[in-house]
Parts: structure tokens; sequence; C-alpha cells
């Protein structure tokens, strides 16, 4: 951890300020009376830094929607351009969990293969990250995770207290944004109330896995035709609205597109759900997961087993985006806890 400094309000809002002025800014505005959602601004009066959740997660900055990777034309002469966009930014009030979800896309895109992804490496080093605390409501299982109070990937870090923000510098990046901002110390009782962030009482109200993060992988596949992935899947629409409010997600189509004169074009790069029944489509035509509880099932799997024993840690953040936005209202958490109920139940059995 850097140097542990104090913000007021208004000297806050005038770095931010400043930042705006300087840089493409992404960070959380309101939408309506309730919703918040993450934009582009021009204004750093549009920034609000105290809510719960957005709709879709930040990670839109270094994966748009959609993406062009490459220009090419006929005329006058064959050409192929890559688009690589290399522009600074800011991402601003980035939750603990979402910081996550940033450091594994860049074990994703960076690390995890050989070939590095040119476009999401130029947008990642563009990007200065402030991240800011939050307060868990009862979608959220963060804490069953282990990641309330996650700093990962952030340069400052900021949270709340009475008038202002204790903030944390963890990079270089993050050192340049408070270099011209009136800084102090901060005072006893704002370490304290730094130090009690989330409190016990929110931390309590959040949902909560039955048992811990390790076990799932062999629960799960000891249960792959267990009952849960039907009963789930009876409720579910496979519209894809988990996966594209995902802030982990990172499965994608590519598609050509040509103007009215043939002779130009770009291709993209667009989010893409493996809940929807033609996204295991292949020539002949066959489907992997032609079967509703199939794609369920892939779904869970792919974030608590697979890519959790590669990597060693769930792609899943505990954000509970997916469960508030189900049109099913089907809860991750309940499901999980299902499967490890009936693993359990036949393992004593």
């Amino acid at each position: 951890m850097g140097a542990i400094t104090y913000l007021g309000e208004s000297e806050l809002r005038a770095m931010l300020a400043a930042l705006v002025a300087r840089t493409r800014v992404l960070a959380p505005v309101k939408r309506g009376r309730l919703s918040h959602a993450f934009a582009w601004v021009s204004d750093e009066r549009e920034i609000e830094l105290a809510y719960i959740r957005t709709v879709l997660p930040p990670k839109r900055a270094m994966l748009p929607w959609p993406e062009t990777l490459l220009e090419f034309t006929r005329a006058p002469q064959s050409r192929v351009t890559a688009v690589v966009d290399e522009t600074p930014y800011a991402l601003v009030g980035i939750h603990p969990c979402d910081l996550f979800a940033v450091s594994e896309l860049d074990w994703v895109y960076l690390q995890r293969h050989d070939n590095l992804d040119a476009h999401y490496r130029a947008r990642r080093e563009a990007a200065t990250i402030i991240g800011v605390e939050c307060r868990p409501d009862e979608y959220c299982f963060c804490t069953s995770l282990g990641l309330a109070g996650n700093r990962q990937g952030a340069d400052l870090f900021l949270t709340p207290v009475a008038g202002g923000y204790v903030a944390e510098v963890l990079t270089g990046k993050g050192e340049a944004l408070l270099q011209d901002a009136p800084t102090r110390s901060p005072t006893e009782a704002e370490l304290a109330a730094f130090g009690d962030w989330p409190t016990e009482k929110e931390r309590l109200t959040t949902l909560r896995l039955l048992g811990e993060v390790s076990e799932y992988p062999d629960l799960m596949e000891a249960r792959y035709y267990g009952n849960a992935w039907t009963e789930t899947a009876k409720r579910c629409y496979s519209c894809g609205t988990c996966t594209n409010t995902c802030p982990t997600c990172i499965c994608f189509d590519i598609a050509d597109e040509v103007d009215f004169s043939l002779q130009a074009g770009r291709r993209l790069r667009r989010w893409d759900s493996c809940q929807h029944l033609e996204f295991a489509l292949v020539a002949g035509p066959h489907n992997f997961r032609p079967k509703r509880p199939d794609r369920v099932r892939h779904r869970w799997f792919r974030k608590f087993v697979w890519l959790n024993r590669e990597y060693g840690f769930p792609f899943c953040v505990g954000c509970g985006r997916c469960t508030q936005q189900c049109t099913a209202n089907i809860s991750w958490v309940e499901v999980l806890n299902s499967v490890y109920r009936e693993a359990k139940e036949a393992r004593a059995g």
C-alpha cells in the first residue's frame, strides 16, 4: 500500500474537474430516480460516487460494444488497417468487485495465452483507474468471495469518511492524480472510520454462500447431472441478460460489415452470450448445447469450476448484477447453494 492521505469533498471535486478537463472520463452517473450507469462525462458534477451498482459493468471502457478491430478497403487498392485505440482516459468510481474483475480480464487478454490482445492492451494501458469503496446490499455476495475491500486493479482508491475521502495511492498514476491536490494526513477519527468500512452489520446483509469457495469445483462436478440445472432451466429465458451485465464474461462474436459500395468495411467484435441457443451452433448444423439445462450448467461451471481451477479464483466477483437484472428472478447464489446442498446430501447418503 502507498501513501494514505485525506481529500475533502471540495478538493476531490476540484481534482475530478481538472481530470475531466484534460482527458476522457468514464464514471457512474444517475439514470432516472434510482438507477446509475457508467457514461463518458463532460462535467465532473455528473459523477455520482455514492451509488450501489450500475446495470452494465465498466469493462465497456476496455471492451467496447461493438469494437472495431480493423478497417479494410478494396479500391483504389486493397488495404487492411488495424484499429488500436491508445487515447488516454480515466475510469472513476470503480467498486472493489469491479476492480477485481478488471484484474481477471487482464489475465484473460494479457497473460493467459502467448498471443496478447493488442486492442485490449492498448485500452488497458491508456487507463487510469480511481476506485471507491461501496455499500453492499442484499444482492451482493463479494464478502463470501473475500473481495470486500479489494484494491487490486486501482491506481487510486477512495474511502468515504465524514466530510471527504481517505485516499490510498497505489501506483505512480495514482500519485500523479494527487500531485496538485491539496491533501493532508487523515485524523485518527478518519482513519478509524476508514478501517470500519463496510461495517459488520452491512456485511451480514449480503447474500452468503453455504460453503467455502474452494469447495465448489469438486462439489459441482459431483452434481454435473444434478437437479439444480434442470430446475433453474425451467425458469430461464435464455435471454442473455446475466452475461451482458457480468463484469467478467469474455465471450464474443466477430462480424464483418461492408458498406454499400462493396469497396470498404470493418471487422467488429461484439459481446456474445453462452445462454443463447445459437451460441454453440457450428457447421452441420450441430449444436453442442441445444438444451437449456446444458447452457445453464455451462455458465455456472465456467465461472466456478473451469476458470476457477485455471486462474485460481472464481470468474465471479459477487457484484449481484446478474441476480438483480435477471428477467426470471434467478439468484446466482441460490443456485450455487442448491448444488451445494445436493452434493452434501448425496455424499451423506
